[in-house]
């Protein structure tokens, strides 16, 4: 019976056979292998077209999820940079290495420069100290403020330099602590800033405290003609550094070194263990450094394209954008977080102490940041204060997961390079008192922080204008002078 049915079956299947053409079964084939090829190399791409267009077009979609899908690409960017490209056609084009430097430089008179205090307050929030005082503690400081008072008005001013120091540790957010340290630095140690600013600290805590604003009011003008005497001496050092000629030996030395040492001490600043050798060497050879994590690696890639992308692009172009920011970010954070690298931060972080913007506000205070920085009356301001607020505000938003003080320093690097400065380096050796400065403008106070990127800057100027004097015989013509000037004496005049 089971011989039978088989037997059937199969004249069925033969008739079948001889029933249909046999260009029929070849067009089967082909057909088949069509599909086949369809399913495995065309399927995909329309799914992912179709996935990616379904979810990035979903305003309900979560941001998370987007980054996945790159649905904020680079294509916008590149277009948007290379329309800026045709706008500065006309200048020479640049690298880090030959030239790293604006080829327009910024020229403003110094009587120009708008009076910024106002502007400050206006785009830097104030976080209100809350500190929460303890009654036995805060007596002890009081009583021992009272002896330093006492000492100091015997002139007996070791002691009272002791005892008010012991009352400043006890409670440094006690007003009449703050006045009376600040009297002690003016009146003992002359230091009419370090003074100034304690005053200031004690009116952000009790504004009505009479003594501190008597005080202040004396010590206040006296600051500001230094601070301005400050921006003046750097601005001569600028115009002398503008007019060493590109070509000398010098100069195009001390810019290759300095971007070996821009990468390391900005890398180095954020926990980095590797040596300045050791940076040079992973730049100049590509090669991996043994004993070293990959991470710290890519942190100095990361560094090495940012560099170039800020000397290459954005040192030719006019107004900032945030979307040269994720940019730079992009490149910084790139290697070692490619998916968190050019994107804002989606939820809180915290740093010490101190708690950046919320999540939720930190496009809008990004793009206030931005709009504040294109305004015509914040470009009145001195480039250099302007670079250290520009960098000090990014910090304090916070934008991103990781990589904001990198990229904080980058950006107030553009902002110096177009105004005709060279590339500001932060020593790590000076890594306490940058941190310590950005700590009092947290607190309320931005001038330290702003004196202390001043410092730098004019460390930068000069350590440029000595290597400049220090050439070939065939670069100097007119032995040691530079621009048809005499260097030496010029530097010793700005000193």
């Amino acid at each position: 019976m089971t011989a039978r049915r088989s037997s059937r079956a199969q004249e069925t299947i033969e008739n079948v056979r001889n029933a249909l053409p046999k260009r029929v079964w070849l067009y089967i084939g082909v057909i088949c292998i069509l599909s086949s090829i369809s399913i495995q190399f065309i399927a995909p791409f329309v799914q992912l077209l179709l996935t990616n267009s379904l979810i990035c077009l979903n305003p309900l979609v979560n941001d998370n999820i987007k980054k996945v899908y790159d649905c904020i690409g680079t294509q916008n960017l590149n277009q948007q940079r290379s329309t800026l490209f045709k706008k500065t056609n006309s200048l020479q084009k640049i690298t880090y290495f030959a030239e790293p430097f604006p080829v327009e430089p910024w020229v403003n008179d110094e009587e120009e420069f708008a009076e910024t205090s106002d502007l400050r307050l206006s785009v830097i929030p104030r976080r209100p100290i809350s500190p929460i005082p303890d009654p036995f503690t805060e007596a002890e400081a009081i009583a021992a403020l009272q002896l330093a008072k006492k000492s100091r008005e015997r002139g007996n001013n070791r002691k009272a330099e002791v005892i008010i120091e012991h009352a400043f540790a006890l409670a440094p957010h006690h007003p009449d602590v703050l006045t009376e340290y600040g009297i002690f630095m003016e009146t003992v140690r002359n230091n009419v800033i370090e003074a100034e600013g304690l005053y200031k600290k004690a009116l952000n805590l009790n504004p009505s405290h009479s003594e501190a604003l008597i005080r202040r009011a004396k010590t206040l003008p006296l600051v500001e003609e230094i601070d301005n005497n400050m921006f003046r001496e750097i601005r001569k050092k600028r115009e002398i550094f503008l007019k060493i000629p590109r070509w000398n030996s010098g100069l195009k030395r001390a810019m290759r070194e300095s971007y070996f040492q821009h990468i390391y001490h900005t890398v180095a600043l954020e926990g980095n263990t590797f040596t300045l050798g050791q940076t040079r060497s992973i730049l100049e050879s590509k090669l991996a450094v043994a004993g070293k994590s990959i991470i710290e690696h890519n942190e100095i890639l990361g560094m090495d394209a940012a560099l170039r992308f800020l000397n290459q692009t954005l040192a030719h172009v006019g107004s900032i954008t945030i979307e040269d920011i994720l940019a730079i970010h992009k490149r910084v954070l790139g290697f070692v977080d490619p998916i968190a690298a050019g994107y804002l931060r989606t939820t809180q972080v915290f740093v010490g102490s101190f708690v950046p913007t919320a999540p939720e506000f930190v496009r809008q205070e990004l793009n206030e940041l931005i709009e504040w920085l294109n305004d015509e009356e914040t470009l009145r301001i001195d480039p250099v204060e302007l670079a250290a607020l520009a960098h000090y505000k990014l910090v304090y938003i916070h934008p991103f997961i990781d990589g904001n003080g990198r990229t904080a320093r980058l950006l107030m690097n553009f902002i110096l390079m177009q105004a005709g400065f060279p590339p500001v380096i932060i020593p790590v050796e000076e890594r306490g008192k940058y941190y310590i400065t950005l700590k009092s403008a947290n607190d309320g106070d931005l001038r330290p922080f702003i004196r202390f990127i001043a410092k730098m800057t004019d460390d930068s100027l000069q350590s440029f204008i000595s290597s400049a004097s220090i050439c070939d015989p065939k670069d100097c013509p007119e032995n040691g002078k530079i621009g048809g000037t005499d260097s030496t004496s010029k530097v010793i005049e700005t000193n």
